[in-house]
């Protein structure tokens, strides 16, 4: 008894997988949530009517260092909103605590990965309820095609809009700091001939100032324990977490 309400009371972070179809995201979303605890599908799968989601632990690291984010509200529902209320402002806040080996505790999180399912047509109402609860964005692209990935912009507009109205409390899109965190992924990597060196106009992990990460969706071993993948995906959810309690949600 006493263990299910410790896991009734984890807090959870919600991960949004944008981009076209036909890239990979329901692969990649199967990838990302596989771990021990969840090996199978059917271990990790939360059934939803109109998004495929996937949910594994992620153990947060509490950085030995001052102005570390507020701990999560142990008294709410692991699948609700969080409701708390935090005295400094945004503008306030310091930048998020860089992480180091050495760190009090682990606290354990739930983590959602969120992928629209592509046979729907959700209306935009719904579709903008749950983007103002979205605690971190993976976008997603194919390397075989890059138009795929210049679509990226047009896929972010508006969670990143919702995000910012009301989250930051400010209408503008696109914030020159401390915005949701983002992760660029692009897939097909072992149907890749040869690597580009440079994009036109850049890439949009270049201009988001975001980690990208190159994979194969088949490959069960993208992001092996202490691989360069493995800490950039780490690196993401820590700031998720981080953006969950520096920028709480609540209910509208």
């Amino acid at each position: 008894m006493e263990q299910q309400q410790t896991i009734q009371h984890v807090s959870t972070v919600r991960i949004l997988l944008l981009g076209d179809a036909g890239v990979g995201k329901s692969r990649l979303t199967d990838l990302l949530a596989r771990s021990e605890d969840t090996p199978t599908p059917s271990t990790r799968s939360v059934g939803d009517v109109w998004w495929n989601v996937q949910v594994r632990l992620h153990e947060y690291p509490i950085p030995n260092v001052l102005g570390i984010p507020p701990t999560p509200d142990w008294t709410s529902s692991s699948s609700s909103p969080s409701t708390s209320n935090h005295s400094s402002s945004p503008s306030d806040l310091p930048p998020f605590p860089p992480r180091s080996a050495a760190h009090r505790m682990m606290i354990p999180y739930f983590v959602e990965f969120y992928d629209l399912k592509s046979c729907l047509r959700l209306p935009r109402e719904h579709r903008n309820r749950l983007y103002r609860h979205i605690d971190g964005i993976i976008l997603v692209y194919d390397l075989l095609d890059m138009r795929t990935h210049d679509n990226l912009h047009d896929w972010l507009y508006q969670p990143l809009r919702q995000i910012c109205r009301y989250r930051h409390k400010r209408l503008r899109p696109i914030l020159k700091r401390r915005h949701v965190p983002i992760l660029v992924v692009g897939t097909k990597l072992d149907l890749l001939n040869t690597r580009r060196l440079s994009y036109p106009g850049g890439k949009i992990a270049t201009q988001l100032g975001t980690d990208e990460i190159q994979l194969n969706c088949l490959d069960l071993n993208s992001f092996s324990e202490k691989s360069r993948n493995e800490a950039k995906l780490r690196k993401f959810l820590n700031n998720a977490v981080d953006f969950k309690q520096y920028f709480p949600s609540r209910r509208y």
